[in-house]
């Protein structure tokens, strides 16, 4: 009866406000098939084209509301929380900024490296540079050192300095058949790494200083025979950054999408029974935009006040469940120090974050969540690596990342734009090897592995601003990053293609 009498509005061509009386009939019905069936009746029947866009419109907003109903029983509500705070630099960090600090920072960064260096069974012999240079004779040696200087002869050969606690020395890698595999990873070789070299030492004559003609050359790295940790239980980790709110161009459609997904209000079987399994949320830095981060920002912010973006934070992160559990970690936009290590946003501003238990972590942190550890840095020396080696490009984050694993720290290169403060400890040394190492800054996606560590870079939630372009930077914002802790795979699923 009440579908005869919705026919009878469009047959009369009456009003379009009478028309719309329409959703509510057809929300009645039971049967959603017999539902269906009649939508498609009514858009046959229309003929008016004003009115067919009226008739898709209901008939998306029916469908979008039957997928809403749908049971959602997800795996995660039925877990505990397990999680540690393995390394967080907030309220270690003060320094006066005097040379005893640089000097400090320097030595512990030495030190750190050395250690791990000196796990490699081929460095076990390496002798110190001193020993070295008191030799008189033609003889194979091995040390390591941080790189002082490096470059590329007009003959193409590479000139380093290497310097430890006790002197400075010299050594050639030259450019010839049997050192193509040491050029390579000489090309890859940035000022302040640690390396370890072996070769030949020919001693100074006539007070000049002795060399090293190096015929194998190799970085600290990730042994290739190491074993991540997996969970026993069947969850997973989001991983997001750089959400930017407060920015005119902040895609707030495509964060409502990525609640109502966490909700279960969206998507399909597979991606639903995705979502059931998250436990944990990582927002990797730039939560909000910030004030006067860069020239002209005022320009590109819908909400100008820092805390009004905080405010506008915790409302919509409330919308997450809160079976899930959220670390935020501060990045460059966010109202603290700009160099590295950073401490955790203060709690004039995160107080109502934190009254809703999401826990707030300086940058770079260490986040264990059932026996996985995940290394959280934001990113910023990544467009310094990119720039000095070959080959690296903004849009490949992930290949950036595989070097600073291998170098074994988070900033490698000191008095580029990356800003280093000077503590008594250098933070940024990757002394523990994570299971899952989680980058973003660069508002570009990407996804990988390098020695069974899985890697994401993970976007962002913030369309290319001026800024951006300036930078020549082209985001892909709204792309999710999930990673299921028992078998550390990834995916990669794009919000704004996926529903």
């Amino acid at each position: 009866k009440k579908l005869t009498t919705s026919l009878n509005v469009i047959k009369s061509k009456k009003k379009k406000k009478e028309i719309l009386k329409i959703t509510e009939n057809i929300s009645k019905f039971k049967n959603p098939i017999e539902s269906q069936k009649e939508l498609l009746i009514l858009n046959k029947k229309n003929k008016d084209s004003s009115k067919s866009v009226l008739t898709n419109r209901i008939k998306k907003d029916f469908f979008e509301g039957s997928k809403s109903t749908l049971a959602f029983n997800p795996i995660a509500k039925d877990y505990e929380f397990s999680f540690e705070i393995l390394k967080d630099p907030t309220g270690k960090i003060y320094t006066n900024g005097e040379y005893e600090d640089f000097y400090n920072l320097t030595l512990d960064k030495f030190n750190n490296l050395r250690n791990l260096m000196r796990k490699r069974p081929e460095v076990l012999s390496a002798n110190n540079i001193n020993s070295i240079l008191r030799l008189t004779n033609k003889v194979e040696v091995s040390t390591i050192g941080i790189v002082k200087e490096i470059r590329k002869t007009k003959n193409g050969n590479y000139f380093l300095t290497l310097e430890d606690t006790t002197s400075l020395i010299n050594v050639i890698i030259r450019k010839d058949s049997e050192n193509q595999d040491n050029v390579k990873i000489a090309e890859r070789t940035l000022h302040d790494q640690m390396i370890y070299v072996k070769g030949t030492y020919n001693p100074g004559e006539r007070g000049k200083k002795g060399i090293v003609f190096c015929n194998y050359i190799s970085k600290i790295d990730i042994p290739r025979d190491y074993e991540p940790n997996k969970s026993i239980d069947p969850l997973s980790i989001a991983l997001i950054s750089d959400t930017h709110i407060g920015s005119k161009e902040f895609e707030e459609k495509l964060w409502n999408r990525f609640t109502a997904l966490l909700n279960g209000k969206i998507g399909n079987k597979n991606q639903r029974e995705r979502a059931g399994k998250i436990k944990y949320l990582i927002i990797n830095g730039d939560l909000v935009d910030g004030i006067g981060v860069y020239p002209n920002q005022k320009y590109d912010l819908t909400i100008s006040d820092i805390y009004e973006q905080y405010k506008k934070a915790t409302e919509i992160l409330s919308e997450v469940p809160d079976y899930i559990k959220i670390f935020y970690s501060s990045g460059n936009h966010e109202p603290v120090r700009n160099a590295l290590p950073r401490p955790a946003v203060p709690k004039k501003y995160s107080k109502e974050l934190r009254n809703n238990g999401i826990k707030c972590l300086g940058n770079p942190s260490v986040v264990q969540t059932h026996n996985v550890n995940t290394l959280v840095f934001h990113g910023d020396s990544m467009f310094d690596i990119n720039m000095l080696i070959p080959g690296l490009e903004n849009n490949k984050p992930v290949e950036t990342m595989k070097e600073l694993l291998k170098c074994r720290h988070l900033a490698p290169i000191y008095g580029k734009k990356t800003q280093i403060a000077p503590t008594n400890k250098d933070w940024l040394v990757i002394d523990k090897i994570p299971d899952i190492f989680h980058t973003g800054h660069l508002h570009i996606n990407g996804m990988g592995s390098y020695n069974k560590i899985l890697l994401t870079n993970s976007g962002c939630f913030q369309s290319q601003t001026e800024f951006m372009k300036s930078l020549g930077i082209q985001p892909t914002p709204g792309i999710l990053s999930i990673v299921d802790l028992d078998t550390l795979n990834g995916i990669q699923l794009d919000l704004k293609a996926s529903f």
